[in-house]
């Protein structure tokens, strides 16, 4: 089973987000609260909760304040299947499942739900997915792995193969459930006889007391009548006072109605006067902000006036600071003409004796370039690459695919031809007797001769088929194009070609490489032109006679002079650069002055205009009044308010509803108490009729002789299920002697991973439910559940982590870690991510993390970020 992506929206704190999976390892990271366990729990829902479900877990997963439904789509593969299944819950709910391979299929609602679950059923071990799917705070806990029969199937390939007691302890097991359950209490026929005996023996112990019982019966039915006549009167009673209740009530209705309308008077002057509090506060907040307003311009303009005059000081230095450069600047010519003189005559001199080397270095420099340009133009001609040809390759096989898809999914014609008449189908001759099959993805020509010529046209095939066919198609072409081919055979040839080009190409550019060295290659031919020209005519003597020696001591005392020279012009230079400096500064800070103050001004404006706007409107003087009758009106509703309810509070409603209810429930236990006496009379008058009717030793004959049969039959079953039993714990004493042959593989699976983590003296022992009993490290046992934290949870994810090794991928399912190892140190995290990335080169492996630095060294992981 892979997982290729989820999409989750409006789901928890999750407005839209998309998740793509590698096949290896995938690495979700973001904050707390981002939606990183949301798409653990989203996984699992799909799976378990029907779209209609109600539970509050499904609830919990709207988002607080949205009236939305939270929706989760899933991209997977298991098996032969290729999956997308979609659900939204609460709001709107549905249930859309479309199957994309082998064989496409679209359903919704209970039948998409139970579909979904048939094939996972049938692809994948569902304990094994719970098994490798660890939610967030379960690091600690080991998985259970004994019921795994993808992990049995893979321990028995790996290691001995258990004794095949399947079959028969099948049928043992069969036998077994007709007298027992799984967990071994009595079911079916015998559950039933044993249930029924305690029944028998009571209904024979019952017609043997029924005889005594009769006088006792007539006793009862006079006590019963008795209570019967004395409960009328009291219901009577219990009548009037109720009567009596309901009336007073009543009469207090009309002041509980005076009092609602009076408080929500009150509620209208409380609204009125807060209305009249805050126009008046939003004046007064108005005046305040005109006056900082005020303030503000005027500080601006002090600001512009001092920035104006620093800006025209440093102007001023400016100017004195570009006169002393250029003074120093002409020093410096005049120096280093000198200095080139020098250097010149030295030049040519040392140039007499390059130029002989230079010619014979680059005459073979030239020649391996020929060969290089030649390869390159080769090269340039050709774009195609070994890549682009299995990146092509790839695309035909894709269209071969679509166009399959899409043909199988088409409708399909079979044709034989029963007689000599020729049959013609889009082209083609049926062959007689020969059933001939034509798929219907075009419009289809059916040619009898000389007796009928058909068109059969295709109906509207799925839509998402033909979109891939298109894909797939555009995508082939656009390719093609780009590669300027028309095949694929052309493709590889001009690969080929070019493959030949790039080895010749490697060839001279490394022979290139070491004829010009450390040199620059342009630099070579200008610096034989430069010897060359600087050499001049080789069959003249140089007009100079100096020696080389002479020559560089001149040479080296004119640099002298040209460096003192540049040093003054340097700091001339830094001088001005600064004093420049100053000067930009001083014109930005001009510019930002002068902004502010007509920033601030435009403020002033804004707040002066609206103030005197709402002045117009409403005066000062008039929100004040407005503001004092809004609290005389509420004083004088508040207190109409108090009256209306210290008059229905004198009424006493409390009292008179506590006694209505009262007298309500007592006609109502009187109604029940009459009811149930009369059904008492009744009883016991049919119980007296019936006793007095029946024939109580005859059926009590006939109970005592279906007791003895009972119980005869009992006895039977009761020695056939406890042969089957032994012969059961027999059985599963061999099979699991069995099992613990096949603990090995699993045990070196674990120890084969925790060794990256503990080093070469690590051991483990393995129960016969393949879980953790204890660790072994250097010579010392120590119990599993007495390790740290951070090594049971190590220890625990690499028991899942070996179930993923183990078990073969076409049955596997992801490893699935939410912010797991969160006990482990740096040094132990780094390990666990060279087990992570070993594992995920043959399972898929998914980890939701806060922390993405926990796992930033695994290898070929790909990253995910929800933000």
């Amino acid at each position: 089973m892979r997982l290729h992506s989820i999409r989750l929206t409006d789901y928890r704190a999750i407005t839209d987000a998309t998740v793509d999976f590698s096949s290896g390892v995938t690495i979700v990271e973001g904050p707390n609260e981002v939606g990183k366990s949301s798409i653990h729990q989203a996984i699992a829902q799909l799976r378990e909760d029907k779209d209609s479900s109600r539970k509050a877990s499904v609830k919990d997963t709207q988002p607080v304040g949205s009236d939305v439904g939270p929706q989760v789509e899933l991209h997977l593969s298991t098996g032969d299947y290729e999956l997308r299944y979609s659900k939204r819950w609460i709001k709107q709910p549905f249930t859309e499942l479309s199957v994309l391979a082998p064989v496409p299929e679209q359903l919704s609602g209970s039948e998409a739900h139970e579909r979904f679950l048939a094939i996972l059923d049938e692809t994948v071990d569902v304990d094994l997915l719970d098994a490798l799917d660890v939610a967030q705070g379960r690091s600690l806990d080991q998985a259970s792995l004994a019921e795994i029969k993808a992990l049995h199937g893979a321990l028995g390939d790996a290691g001995e193969e258990p004794a095949d007691h399947d079959v028969f302890l099948d049928r043992v097991e069969s036998e077994f459930l007709r007298f027992f359950t799984a967990k071994g209490k009595e079911t079916g026929e015998l559950r039933r006889l044993t249930e029924e005996l305690p029944g028998a023996e009571a209904q024979y112990r019952e017609l043997k007391d029924r005889s005594a019982d009769m006088e006792s019966l007539v006793d009862r039915h006079a006590r019963a009548t008795e209570r019967l006549t004395t409960g009328r009167s009291q219901l009577e009673s219990a009548v009037i006072e109720r009567e009596d209740a309901e009336q007073a009530v009543q009469s207090v209705s009309g002041l509980k109605t005076e009092l609602d309308r009076a408080l929500e008077r009150a509620g209208v002057a409380q609204r009125e006067r807060q209305r009249a509090e805050e126009a008046l506060d939003r004046r007064r907040a108005l005046i305040t902000e005109v006056t900082a307003a005020e303030r503000a311009v005027k500080t601006a303009d002090d600001t512009l006036e001092k920035v104006t005059t620093a800006q025209r000081e440093e102007d001023s230095s400016l100017a004195e600071a570009q006169k002393s450069l250029g003074a120093r600047q002409a020093e410096l010519a005049t120096a280093q003409d000198e200095a080139k003189t020098a250097a010149a005559d030295l030049a040519r001199t040392r140039a007499r004796s390059q130029v002989d080397a230079l010619r014979k270095r680059l005459t073979d420099i030239r020649e391996q370039e020929r060969r290089g340009a030649e390869a390159r133009a080769t090269i340039g001609s050709i774009t195609v690459t070994g890549k682009d040809v299995e990146k092509l390759a790839g695309l035909f096989t894709e269209l071969r695919i679509a166009q399959n898809a899409k043909t199988s999914a088409a409708a399909q014609i079979i044709a034989r031809r029963l007689g000599d008449t020729t049959v013609c189908i889009d082209g083609t001759d049926v062959p007689k007797d020969v059933a001939e099959e034509f798929a219907v993805t075009t419009d289809l020509q059916i040619h009898i001769d000389s007796v009928v010529d058909i068109t059969v046209r295709p109906g509207q095939s799925p839509a998402e088929l033909d979109r891939a066919l298109e894909s797939a198609r555009s995508r082939l072409d656009a390719e093609l194009g780009r590669l300027g081919v028309t095949t694929l055979d052309e493709a590889r040839e001009r690969s080929e070609v070019r493959t030949d080009a790039e080895a010749v190409l490697a060839e001279a550019t490394s022979t290139l490489r070491v004829l010009i060295g450390d040199d620059d290659r342009d630099g070579l031919d200008a610096a034989l032109s430069r010897a060359e020209h600087v050499a001049g005519d080789s069959a003249d003597p140089s007009g100079s006679v100096a020696s080389i020696d002479d020559l560089e001591d001149r040479v080296e005392s004119t640099t002298a002079v040209v460096d003192d020279a540049t040093a003054q012009v340097e700091t001339a230079r830094t001088a001005l650069d600064r004093i420049r400096a100053d000067r930009d500064e001083a014109r930005v800070a001009a510019v930002r002055a002068q902004s502010t103050r007509e920033q601030a001004a435009t403020t002033l404006q804004n707040l002066s205009t609206r103030l005197s706007t709402d002045r117009e409107a409403n005066s000062d003087e008039s929100l004040d009044a407005a503001l004092t009758a809004a609290a005389e009106t509420l004083t004088q509703v508040e207190d109409e308010a108090a009256a209306a309810r210290s008059k229905y509070e004198a009424a006493d409603p409390e009292t008179l509803e506590m006694r209505l209810q009262n007298a309500r429930q007592l006609v109502e236990s009187k109604q029940k108490q009459q009811e149930k006496d009369r059904q008492e009379v009744d009883q016991l008058s049919a119980l007296i009729d019936d006793r007095a009717a029946e024939g109580i030793y005859d059926k009590l004959k006939a109970a005592e002789q279906s007791l003895e049969s009972l119980r005869s039959r009992l006895s039977r079953l009761q020695r056939q299920a406890n042969a089957i039993r032994l012969l059961r714990e027999t059985v599963l004493t061999h099979k699991e002697e069995a099992q613990r042959r096949y603990v090995a593989p699993f045990k070196e699976a674990i120890e084969k991973l925790g060794r990256v983590i503990f080093g070469q003296g690590l051991s483990v022992e393995i129960s016969e439910n393949l879980e953790i009993v204890s660790r072994t490290l250097h010579g010392r046992t120590v119990a599993f559940e007495a390790l740290s934290g951070g090594t049971k949870e190590q220890l625990a994810l690499i028991g899942r982590l070996a179930v993923a090794t183990l078990v073969d991928s076409d049955s596997g399912a992801p490893v699935i870690l939410d912010d797991a190892f969160g006990f482990s140190d740096e040094q132990r995290l780094a390990a666990l991510n060279v087990i992570l990335g070993n594992v995920g080169r043959k399972s898929q492996v998914i980890l939701l993390t806060c922390q993405p630095d926990r796992f930033a060294s695994i290898g070929g992981a790909e990253t995910v970020s929800l933000n």
